[in-house]
């Protein structure tokens, strides 16, 4: 958090100087970005390749990444140096003397080596404290020095055992090495205050005064201003709180530590006993109460009580420590995606930089909790579902978009209904560390052992890459889809026709346009081809745990997902018919009738899954493992029947399709399965689990019953059958990942139909101001539209002054003109397009036409007699020009933005 938060911050700042032309947002005009909105259709075209090129020729990549990257490291190593400073200021800001009683010292180290420890730390007694009773461990590694106050070594002969207990923590903190961390985050916390933060607000405020009191171009709009003030105002408490509560968990463990290694568990009573303020009554003082013991660095007594009295205490998940989590995840992402230079030169496949460090953050630290606290659950109770654990994570997540604003834009309030979207921050995260803990509670019947760590990595991996689709999806289109996105069935009925012939494409009905819906919400959930795996791996994982255990334990998944794959299976056939019906019978057109007839397919299959997941999960008792399991297996029953019943198309009449008789080997059944499969597989897995659970809440309170809680699972009866339907649908859901993933297309569309990313782009696109397409040209000219245009003019002139006076042509100089055309025609393509839609088709026209001429006139003969040379330059340079005619137009659009920028 301290190096995403001093990158965004010293990226911002450093921006000022590096780039003091703002060439940096006017590519990013150039590329046909809005700057008067925020969503997809901004951030897709700036990976572009023409943007990157543009930024190194008008910024670099030094200025814009390594400049920040250099500043950043040094405010680290500023935090290291102070960090390595710090014990020396700890022992000279008090009068501290070393320990000179030679008794008292033999009995410290005698406690040390029954500890365990590798070197008796130092010792030095505060003199300035005669009244208190507290030691505090500093030092580095190695050097480490207990700092005794003078009050606490006469307990060395009064009270013997406070004395030991409380010097036991001490070593408690030497033995778990936190003292170390402790105080490098103390450190880094203040340094990052005072050399990022503090500059940072200053910065921003010295913006915002103008935006709001004399608001005129090219002040920034005051809404984003205020929200990183408020980004930077949250950081601060949310990096205090997280250190408070590192703090505090330290403090437990080192309690735990010193009563496992001899201390009196009655000291810490006592002292709570001692310490007992009388407590107010009321919501006030309880408010005040809660928030005091989230901003204190140490436990209050009752909660070290608590926790030592607790025997799951040092697994236990507390929900402060989720709800920080959740929420600095997403904030890290948040600052990573929109760092200028991470987002510019980080690989495009990895989806944003910010989105796999919040997932691998949110797995180590989220997942991990919930894994560990299901293993080592108390023997005789009923282990952690996750579910709480989840929806208190999920509540960080959302309190994290609210500090970030994603979804608001340059908007102050957010739209109503789209702003309940924002239950899916809590959802989601929440059925992903139930998933966890349901797999987890598999995995306890492997035993400690290897094979118990490696089911364990597993788990935790395929929640990470779960964490890693959602915040790269939501990023990508759900806080888009949150702010308002421009939408209606007619667009994506247009979407679902694309690539089609006229006499093949669905006409206008309530079903084509409920098929268009679902295909629009298919596509902004399906965007990374890679999640194929990820719901492959959700389903597969359980299943294999299940064998490896040699299905020790019950799990509620199997049995409803074959069941519900049986039905699945039976209504393909039913739908089957019915399509035959449609083809052979009534004689519609194949391609509507096969469209219609696929999409009911897949929605028959996500249905088929969501209900297995649910009934998993209500027949598990809310376990996440089930529902995945059911959800899986009746996945591969209904793929399987429907493979067989399309691969056998022809065979039976009552079921063909598009074959008229039966012939082998049949690749329709692929074919049709390559149009919904990959895009079913890429968002089944995660619907299915979001689904299922308030049936996990259901289940979880059937577990609750006084009989459930301690009694153990019977060994599973017909135990070949069982393992013999789980290794097949392993084997099943293995292969139909390979299917998915190796299926040709990414969308539902026809053949040279739109790329999804393309369209999503497209639909999220919304009209700009005259300004803004002002704006818009005038960056695509300045930054090298002009000079191609330029460029283009000039070849064409040079082709013509090949002719000479007495009507020959020079074929030297008309081959070097038309290779010129050829070449300023490929600089076009690689710039980007003119940003007013019109404008494009006609310069995109006029390029394709030039470069079929010019490559006519390398490789065929030259032009002799008048008749044909004025033939071939009329169709080289046909009158009135048309490159002529956009340049006028576009200096036309841009003429109020040269106004405006110009003095």
């Amino acid at each position: 958090m301290f190096t995403a938060g001093s990158l965004a911050m010293l990226s911002n700042l450093l921006l000022l100087v590096t780039d003091p032309r703002h060439d940096t947002a006017g590519c990013a005009l150039a590329a046909g970005v809005d700057p008067g909105h925020t969503s997809q259709a901004n951030y897709l075209p700036l990976s572009h390749p023409a943007y990157r090129l543009c930024i190194d020729a008008y910024v670099g990549p030094w200025k814009l990444l390594g400049s920040p990257l250099v500043a950043t490291a040094a405010v680290l190593v500023l935090g290291v140096v102070v960090h390595l400073l710090f014990p020396t200021w700890k022992r000279y800001r008090t009068r501290t003397v070393p320990l000179d009683e030679a008794e008292l010292i033999a009995w410290l180290s005698t406690l040390a080596a029954r500890c365990g420890l590798p070197r008796t730390p130092a010792f030095v007694v505060d003199q300035a404290a005669p009244f208190s009773a507290n030691a505090v461990a500093f030092g580095r590694s190695g050097w480490y020095t207990i700092r005794l106050d003078l009050g606490l070594v006469t307990l060395y002969r009064t009270d013997r055992q406070a004395f030991e207990a409380t010097l036991l923590h001490e070593y408690a903190h030497l033995r778990n090495r936190d003292v170390d961390l402790t105080y490098l985050t103390l450190a880094l916390w203040r340094v990052f205050l005072v050399c990022v933060v503090v500059p940072f607000v200053v910065v921003v405020g010295w913006r915002l005064v103008p935006a709001v009191l004399t608001p005129a171009f090219p002040s920034p709009p005051p809404a984003p201003l205020v929200r990183d003030l408020g980004l930077a105002a949250a950081m601060v408490v949310l990096m205090h709180l997280t250190t408070a509560e590192l703090l505090r968990a330290r403090e437990i463990h080192a309690d735990l530590g010193a009563v496992a290694h001899g201390a009196d568990p009655g000291y810490w009573a006592r002292a709570r006993d001692r310490r007992a303020p009388v407590r107010r009554r009321g919501p006030v003082a309880a408010t005040d109460r809660a928030v005091r013991a989230l901003l204190r660095t140490h436990p209050s007594w009752e909660a070290r009580v608590a926790a030592l009295a607790d025997a799951a205490a040092p697994v236990a998940v507390r929900p402060q420590q989720l709800v920080l989590t959740g929420i600095s995840v997403v904030v890290l992402g948040y600052l990573l995606t929109f760092t200028h230079g991470l987002n510019t030169y980080l690989p495009v496949w990895l989806g944003g930089p910010g989105v796999w460090p919040a997932a691998v953050l949110a797995a180590a630290v989220a997942a991990d909790a919930v894994r560990r606290s299901v293993l080592h659950a108390p023997s005789g109770t009923v282990p952690p579902s996750g579910l709480r654990a989840g929806l208190w994570f999920g509540a960080g997540n959302l309190l994290g978009e609210l500090v970030c604003n994603q979804f608001l834009g340059l908007d102050w309030v957010p739209r109503f209904p789209e702003v309940l979207l924002l239950l899916l921050p809590v959802l989601v995260p929440a059925a992903v560390l139930w998933w966890t803990a349901g797999c987890s509670a598999l995995c306890a019947g492997l035993g400690p052992g290897l094979r118990r760590a490696a089911a364990g990595t597993a788990v935790v991996s395929v929640a990470a890459a779960a964490f890693a689709w959602w915040y790269g999806w939501w990023q990508a289109s759900g806080t888009t889809l949150a702010a308002g996105m421009p939408y209606s069935s007619t667009t994506a009925l247009s979407f679902l026709n694309a690539g089609f012939e006229p006499s093949e494409q669905l006409v206008p009905s309530t079903t084509s346009y409920v098929l268009a819906d679902l295909t629009l919400v298919v596509v902004l959930l399906a965007l990374f081809r890679w999640t194929v795996w990820l719901t492959v791996a959700l389903w597969l994982v359980p299943l294999a745990i299940r064998l490896l255990t040699g299905l020790q334990r019950r799990t509620g998944g199997v049995l409803p997902g074959l069941l519900c794959g049986a039905a699945v299976g039976t209504v393909t056939i039913l739908l089957t018919h019915r399509a035959q019906v449609w083809i052979w019978r009534d004689e519609q057109p194949l391609v509507p009738a096969l469209t219609v007839y696929t999409g009911w397919l897949f929605a028959l299959l996500l249905c088929g899954s969501v209900l297995a997941a649910a009934a998993g999960a209500l027949l598990g008792r809310g376990g996440g493992a089930s529902a995945a399991v059911g959800a899986g297996t009746a996945t591969a029953v209904g793929l399987v029947v429907l493979l067989a019943v399309n691969a056998t198309d022809g065979c039976v009449p009552a079921l063909r399709t598009v074959r008229a008789s039966c012939a082998f080997p049949a690749g329709n059944g692929l074919q049709l399965l390559g149009l919904y499969l990959p895009q079913f597989l890429a968002l089944a897995g995660m619907v299915s689990l979001v689904a299922a659970l308030p049936f996990a809440v259901a289940g979880r309170l059937r577990r609750r019953s006084p009989t459930a809680a301690g009694r153990r699972a019977p060994v599973p009866k017909r135990r070949t059958l069982r393992l013999t339907c789980v290794a097949f649908c392993c084997i099943a859901l293995l292969g139909v990942g390979v299917l998915g993933y190796a299926a040709p297309g990414d969308s539902g569309s026809g053949p040279g139909g739109p790329d999804p990313h393309e369209f999503v782009t497209a639909l999220q696109r919304r009209p700009v101001d005259r300004l803004t397409a002002g704006l818009q040209v005038w960056a695509w000219a300045y930054f090298g539209g002009r000079t191609i245009m330029q460029q283009y003019e000039q070849g064409l002139a040079a082709a013509v002054e090949s002719v000479g006076a007495n009507g020959t042509v020079d074929a030297a100089a008309l081959r070097r003109a038309c290779t010129s055309l050829l070449v300023v025609a490929g600089r076009a393509d690689a710039y980007f397009p003119v940003p007013v839609a019109s404008e494009q088709t006609a310069w995109a026209a006029a390029l394709a036409d030039t470069r079929a001429r010019a490559r006519h006139c390398l490789a065929a003969p030259l032009p002799a007699g008048p008749a044909e040379i004025e033939r071939f330059f009329t169709a080289l340079d046909p009158q009135p020009d048309p490159v002529a005619g956009i340049i006028h137009r576009l200096l036309a659009l841009s003429r109020p933005a040269q106004q405006l920028m110009l003095p």
